[in-house]
């Protein structure tokens, strides 16, 4: 008996060890987080936090697609020519973010937003140039690929809703090795035939459910794209935005409602920036708790 009781404190003691604040042994739930400047000029200290902080995934936001094929994550100039020109120090501080102690499993880019052209211009290079090896999207997103060893593309396409030109990056995108995830806030028969068409490349959806998408429900939506959606909601701020304990209750409700097993928090920045609100760690928990992680 105390030698069985000693196994179980050295287990106990190792869990401890592995598992940061926040994060579960045994829940199945994700909890989703997105972020800008912060994730590429934070350092270190920043990849720590986001270790600790009980999210299963990090959302790098956004990647925009110049006309001439450049890859600019938000405004810094990341992927140029089929060459990563980006800091040299953030492919390996991204790798650190999987690196136990750590609650992240995965790591995804963002394509697109509001009020930008990036959508289109895929459409114009997909035009010229195609989607093979000597396209220049093609060698682009296979060097973004290997330096930052993202393990999905987001499509937040905001710009165009052009199905032909989704499907195409999306089938691209997937021969190099990235899983789609797509994240919709409004136009759900365009949404519907992308994920129809790509079928199982599309392992999520992130369903926007603030600012343009506020009244968005994810059961309906769940419905009609014919998997469970993850909602995603805005962090508090003066003049918009939910608290944790206001996350909480609307994806609990939402696990009961809509069957959801993740969900997502819009944006890390704005947590930094109000902190008294509740820190990104907070949020996780927030979702963790609500689907029982």
């Amino acid at each position: 008996m105390k030698k069985r009781l000693l196994g179980l404190l050295a287990i106990f003691g190792l869990l401890l060890g592995v598992l940061p604040v926040g994060a579960s042994a045994a829940g199945s739930g994700e909890s989703v987080i997105y972020g800008g400047g912060p994730f590429y000029s934070g350092g270190t200290a920043t990849m720590n936090s986001l270790r600790s902080s009980g999210y299963t995934t990090v959302m790098l936001w956004t990647i925009h697609v110049n006309s001439n094929g450049d890859l600019v994550y938000n405004d810094q100039l990341v992927v140029s020519q089929g060459k990563y020109v980006g800091r040299a120090a953030w492919p390996s501080e991204l790798a650190s973010l999987k690196q136990a102690p750590t609650s992240v499993k995965r790591i995804e880019i963002s394509i697109g937003s509001a009020d930008v052209n990036d959508f289109h211009n895929i459409k114009s290079l997909i035009a010229s140039q195609g989607t093979g090896t000597s396209s220049i999207l093609y060698k682009n997103f296979s060097a973004l690929k290997t330096a930052l060893g993202a393990d999905a593309a987001s499509f937040d396409d905001e710009d165009l809703y052009d199905v032909n030109t989704s499907v195409s990056l999306g089938n691209m995108l997937s021969g190099l090795g990235y899983k789609i995830t797509l994240c919709p806030y409004s136009n759900v028969t365009y949404w519907k035939s992308i994920k129809t068409q790509l079928g199982s490349k599309v392992d999520r959806v992130y369903l926007q459910v603030y600012s343009g998408g506020s009244w968005n429900d994810p059961a309906t939506w769940s419905k009609n794209l014919g998997m469970p959606v993850m909602p995603g909601l805005d962090s508090k701020t003066p003049t918009y935005g939910n608290t944790p304990s206001q996350v909480q209750s609307r994806m609990t409700n939402w696990k009961s409602s809509a069957g959801i097993t993740g969900g997502f928090m819009w944006l890390y920045d704005d947590m930094l920036k109000y902190p008294n609100y509740g820190s990104p760690a907070d949020y996780a928990k927030a979702i963790n708790t609500a689907l029982g992680s």
